[in-house]
């Protein structure tokens, strides 16, 4: 059986290269663009030199020198990447295999194809490009295709133990042969194969991470939505029970008009009657939902001393549903009487609320007065528990099932959610 040349160090160094930029792509990054845009060509730039540079090493030498290109792997993502140590060495265990299980099946059908070619010919190169781009763009089309929780993905020490130990397993398993001195095509099926069950292995455990986050995600979303509709309900019967006593004034001050005919008693009478008239008028959208919110909303903000004002046109909000509207008013409300209350200055706690129509969309728009600045994620949610984290997901959630959108911005002491919404067609 003829001996075969084993993998061109900078076929691996590339490899390992674009593993290691791909699954940096699913964690926000902890510099501007072109910071990690430096970052990552320098590190290609090592992993050549220094794989190249010992490529001639002892056999006893080899396993070191690809612990130490793993080590410059696995500082790339933790410095350039917000995440932790443990999360690093997660995906640092997955990259390694990754690349591993890249070159190994590009080498091997080299070998098959035109074994006597070298590495640096025309066709060699070709093949490099076409089995790289086929491979590595297909794992990048699963990593994007597969929905992401927010923010980081829980890693547990179990979870980074294991792909660490499963990544190291298949390594040494996938190149014991390469012992023997004598590299055959026997050799290289094996290192495919268990490479390849490497990454597969580690996919797996990926894809239960990833479905655990995103249920704890849609738990407390569900939570949000219960919430906000239980408040709903109490708020409703609540305001019942006022209008009700409201009614029994009104009835009482008609008796006591009767009876007496005092000048000021008349004024002071016709004051409590106006109030009264003010609040049957108030929050009279034109939808009892948003009425019953927005009534409630502003009986917790006189609680707070907290000054809400309200504009808003709820006719056209019969495409959605109560637990929906409850969603996005009582959330959003709910953020901005939170930061607001947190504010020393009674004068300056201010909230500004406006649901209308214009060109087909409904607008919900949440204004309030925040004198620190909110720092938004790689998500464009606050990072600041203050304003909501899943809270504020849940309401983008809704307008993105009605084909709408969400927008969160803080500018000049003011914090703003806008949430825009298509009207559906009349049939």
């Amino acid at each position: 059986m003829t001996a075969l040349p084993d993998i061109p160090r900078l076929y691996t160094a590339l490899a390992e290269w674009l593993a290691v930029v791909l699954y940096a792509q699913s964690r926000p990054p902890r510099f501007a663009r072109k910071i990690t845009l430096v970052a990552s060509g320098m590190l290609a730039v090592m992993l050549g030199v220094f794989l190249e540079a010992t490529g001639e090493v002892p056999i006893a030498w080899w396993v070191p020198c690809m612990g130490i290109a793993v080590g410059m792997q696995y500082l790339y993502l933790w410095i350039t990447r917000e995440e932790n140590w443990l999360e690093a060495a997660y995906d640092c265990a997955r990259s390694f295999i990754l690349a591993e299980f890249a070159a190994s099946v590009e080498w091997q059908l080299h070998c098959t194809i035109f074994p006597q070619h070298g590495g640096g010919e025309p066709m060699a190169l070709f093949l490099l490009l076409l089995v790289y781009s086929g491979l590595f763009g297909v794992m990048y089309g699963l990593e994007r295709k597969r929905p992401h929780p927010t923010g980081h993905l829980d890693v547990s020490n179990t979870a980074a133990l294991v792909a660490v130990v499963m990544a190291a397993t298949a390594f040494a398993v996938s190149n014991l042969n390469f012992l023997n001195g004598e590299v055959t095509m026997s050799v290289f099926y094996i290192r495919t194969l268990v490479d390849f069950c490497g990454v597969l292995i580690l996919t797996v455990e990926h894809e239960q991470l990833r479905e655990e986050a995103l249920h704890k995600e849609l738990t407390a979303m569900d939570s949000v939505l219960h919430r906000q509709y239980e408040q709903y309900k109490r708020s409703k019967e609540g305001i019942k029970l006022i209008n009700r006593r409201y009614h029994e004034l009104k009835v009482q001050i008609a008796d006591i008009r009767a009876e007496r005919d005092r000048a000021k008693q008349d004024a002071a009478l016709a004051r409590m009657e106006s109030g009264i008239l003010q609040y049957e008028a108030e929050n009279k959208t034109g939808n009892p939902v948003l009425d019953t919110l927005l009534t409630a909303k502003s009986m917790d903000c006189q609680e707070k001393n907290i000054r809400m004002t309200s504009v808003a046109d709820g006719r056209a909000l019969g495409f959605l549903t109560t637990r929906e509207i409850c969603t996005i008013v009582g959330t959003a409300l709910d953020n901005a009487i939170e930061s607001c209350a947190a504010e020393p200055d009674p004068e300056k706690r201010l909230i500004r609320t406006a649901v209308y129509v214009q060109n087909g969309f409904v607008m919900f728009r949440f204004e309030n007065y925040c004198a620190q600045p909110v720092e938004l994620g790689a998500d464009g949610l606050p990072a600041q528990s203050v304003h909501g984290g899943y809270d504020l997901k849940s309401l983008r959630l809704v307008a993105q099932q009605h084909g709408g959108s969400m927008t969160v911005h803080w500018e000049n002491r003011w914090f703003t959610v806008r949430l825009l919404m298509p009207l559906p067609k009349e049939k």
